[in-house]
């Protein structure tokens, strides 16, 4: 089966400290990559998603049709091919978890019939409601050894993710046991995501 190989970085942190290189499969619409690309990225959906390119254009959801600008385009008419080699990924638009995305030109052939794959990457994942926190551990703010939470000035532990102290962002990420939940976990959230998106366009 053909792939393509992307790169995801997180835009706000220090370089190779969070990231994920992806196999993807086929030609997928936008739809169906972002679900993909946030599912490997940890993400709940709880939010919505989008992708960037230059000359301001946004390929988003069905949500954000109802107000129409110009440089909107629905993502579900787009494919994977579409995208130029650099582009960017954002989930939870509110937050702003942006990812930088490289595509690599040269297809990779694997011997699967999975949807993504996942081939490298460091970063626990997307802490949902919680990029403060995440941000300022980057920035040095927060001891890595520390547990305390503070939520008055908006230093908590991730919702959608168990750990004891920050620095468990850090450990390193076991490839082989985030592969077997990987495809699982990505064809649960895309029928339960599209079913929903589906139903929007239906009623607006």
């Amino acid at each position: 089966m053909s792939y393509t190989k992307i790169k995801l970085e997180y835009n706000y942190g220090p370089k190779n400290r969070f990231y994920r290189i992806v196999l993807i499969k086929d030609n997928p619409d936008l739809f169906k990559l972002g679900v993909a690309l946030g599912t490997v990225l940890g993400a709940t959906f709880s939010h919505c998603f989008l992708f960037r390119v230059k000359n301001n254009i946004s390929y988003v959801m069905a949500s954000f049709m109802e107000t129409q600008y110009g440089q909107y385009r629905y993502l579900g008419n787009y494919n994977l091919s579409d995208l130029p080699d650099k582009f960017i990924f954002e989930y939870d638009t509110g937050d702003g978890w942006e990812f930088d995305c490289r595509k690599y030109k040269e297809k990779v052939e694997v011997e699967s019939t999975k949807d993504i794959i996942l081939i490298e990457g460091k970063g626990q994942g997307i802490w949902e409601d919680n990029i403060y926190t995440l941000n300022a551990l980057f920035a040095g703010e927060i001891d890595p050894d520390s547990t305390y939470e503070d939520e008055e000035n908006g230093i908590c532990k991730p919702w959608n993710f168990d750990i004891d102290k920050y620095g468990d962002f850090d450990k390193p990420l076991n490839i082989e046991a985030e592969n077997k939940l990987l495809d699982d976990n990505f064809q649960r959230n895309y029928k339960e995501l599209n079913e929903m998106e589906k139903a929007y366009i239906k009623n607006i």
